[in-house]
């Protein structure tokens, strides 16, 4: 039995602010530094093995709380980032149908097949998600794992291990600074503990 625990990054800036965020780089605001810094209290007396993260600060920075207090090295992976808008980054949704409505109307009908304007495509997010996480659950099978990543990511990975598909993608809402907790033996998978 594998333990995956899954956790948001806490909140940033541009979180609040309501946009686009995907790859770019910024921080945690000093909300996001208080979740993360109550979550690893939560944590505290929970078993982990090892911890991976995105490449992006505000998870790794999410994650030096857990790792700090459980002693843990984090194993940074890039395929944990969050999906890449491109020029969608750092943008409200209301300003992207405003200036690109063709393009937003486009990924409003059909996420799957369309790509934000030079952003990256749904297809290529979600298999380089998978990608890590079947490599992570492969080499480390049988230990606690947490996972410290984005929205995005983890919904790729709950819907892909619950069997859901890609449409499985939209039925999860993790929110910024906890955790969510499933349980992976072989080929299934419990949800134990969600948004805790």
């Amino acid at each position: 039995m594998t333990l995956l625990y899954l956790i948001r990054h806490g909140e940033t800036l541009l979180n609040r602010k309501g946009v686009f965020q995907g790859t770019t780089d910024c921080g945690l605001n000093d909300r996001g530094i208080k979740q993360s810094k109550e979550l690893a209290l939560r944590m505290k007396d929970i078993n982990m093995d090892y911890i991976f993260s995105s490449t992006l600060k505000r998870s790794y920075m999410t994650a030096s709380y857990i790792a700090s207090a459980k002693s843990l090295v984090i194993n940074e992976f890039k395929n944990l980032n969050e999906m890449d808008f491109g020029v969608w980054e750092d943008m409200h949704y209301k300003e992207i149908a405003k200036l690109y409505p063709k393009e937003w109307e486009n990924w409003c009908n059909d996420h799957f097949k369309s790509s934000p304007l030079r952003g990256e495509s749904f297809s290529n997010f979600h298999d380089r998600v998978i990608e890590a996480l079947i490599k992570i659950l492969k080499m480390y099978k049988g230990k606690s794992i947490v996972i410290v990543s984005h929205d995005g990511v983890m919904k790729v990975i709950a819907s892909f291990l619950l069997k859901m598909g890609k449409e499985g993608f939209w039925s999860f809402k993790f929110e910024h600074g906890k955790y969510s907790l499933f349980e992976v033996i072989d080929d299934i998978c419990i949800i134990r503990k969600i948004n805790v």
